[in-house]
């Protein structure tokens, strides 16, 4: 496909996504599919929850009707796809049903798995994806590469679902985050990993005419954890399709910079609430971004500030891929920086409200 026709697909899947979000909107009133409010909940009136459900399969059939026309339909590409049918599908039944948490976890392992095995069968002449990530050692440190990468993809896929919690926030990640590797796909030579970016931010942008503060309509589990397992699987994607163009550990580093608001967001509550004995599979208001809400910061000003936060992830995961001298210890002291920022913010604001308050 020449650059016009993918410009048009691209079009078209911006379209097909905001008239597919405003079907599944009047769906969803009409069957009261709704997101009922409750004490841990960041909205006030009920929602339809249907948003990942109308866009993800566009995503899903623009991929695949891609790597048909270009022939690259092989095992890798399967994989994706297939993992992406089978967390769309487990995700939307939990959207309804309320799936145990070992369920879910046991399908986002074998998602995983199967793309891994994939790339290991798959993997370019001369290129050892085993241990592409710690190094070409011997036996054991390519099983660790793989064990690590595994946890990669389904802490990414839970985190970025996690942290769908306000109008707007997941869609804006993924608007950012779908336009770098874009960019960067284009850079390594990687057509496939372009292609995925500018699709999952072409289908995220017409979610978001909708999800925009206030909300009409939310994501749910079923584009949550479609959209982090897409934006964790790009740097092992382009690895294997550009091999050698950038050493992996910096395609994954940048992967991890675009998204650090939402995975440092994640984590830290993360290890907050194991701290403080809590059910971490519980449902709850303690990440940052809810914290200001909570604290009296609008949805539109946080969702924008996350958004700004990973466009800065986007520069600095730049010079990564670049590989300009220092780039890495430059990203790593600068997120520090910013998160610590953040983690002050909050602070100052939860003070600010209690100083307020009668």
């Amino acid at each position: 496909m020449n650059g016009f026709g993918f410009f048009a697909l691209c079009g078209a899947v911006v379209l097909s996504a905001v008239f597919a979000v405003r079907w599944a909107r009047g769906v969803a009133l009409r069957r009261a599919l709704l997101d009922l409010p409750n004490e841990r909940s960041s909205h006030r009136v009920p929602v339809p929850r249907l948003g990942g459900a109308a866009f993800v399969p566009l995503v899903w059939l623009a991929l695949t009707g891609l790597a048909l026309g270009t022939g690259r339909l092989d095992g890798v590409a399967g994989a994706l796809l297939a993992g992406v049918a089978g967390l769309y599908g487990i995700s939307l039944a939990d959207d309804f049903l309320n799936l145990p948490s070992g369920v879910r976890f046991a399908v986002q392992g074998a998602v995983a798995g199967l793309l891994l095995a994939a790339l290991v069968v798959r993997q370019p002449a001369g290129y050892d994806f085993l241990g592409a990530w710690l190094g070409n050692g011997p036996g054991w440190t390519g099983w660790v590469s793989v064990a690590g990468l595994g946890l990669w993809l389904v802490g990414t896929v839970n985190l970025y679902n996690f942290m769908d919690g306000i109008d707007g926030i997941a869609g804006v990640q993924a608007v950012v985050a779908g336009l770098a590797w874009a960019l960067w796909g284009a850079w390594v030579g990687a057509a496939g990993v372009l292609a995925l970016g500018a699709l999952v931010a072409a289908a995220a942008a017409g979610f978001l005419t909708l999800n925009w503060p206030p909300a009409r309509i939310f994501m749910g589990d079923a584009g949550s954890t479609v959209l982090g397992f897409l934006l964790a699987a790009a740097p092992l994607l382009a690895a294997q399709e550009a091999p050698g163009a950038v050493p992996f550990d910096r395609l994954l580093i940048a992967g991890a910079l675009v998204l650090w608001p939402f995975l440092l967001d994640g984590t830290f509550t993360l290890f907050r609430r194991l701290a403080k004995r809590e059910n971490i599979l519980q449902a709850h208001r303690s990440h940052l971004y809810q914290r200001l809400v909570i604290a009296g910061r609008s949805h539109q000003t946080v969702t924008l500030v996350y958004g700004a936060l990973a466009g800065v992830g986007v520069g600095l995961g730049s010079r990564v891929v670049l590989g300009v001298p220092g780039a890495v210890p430059w990203a790593v002291g600068g997120v520090g920086i910013l998160f610590a920022g953040l983690w002050s913010w909050v602070g100052w604001e939860e003070a600010r409200g209690r100083r307020v308050a009668p």
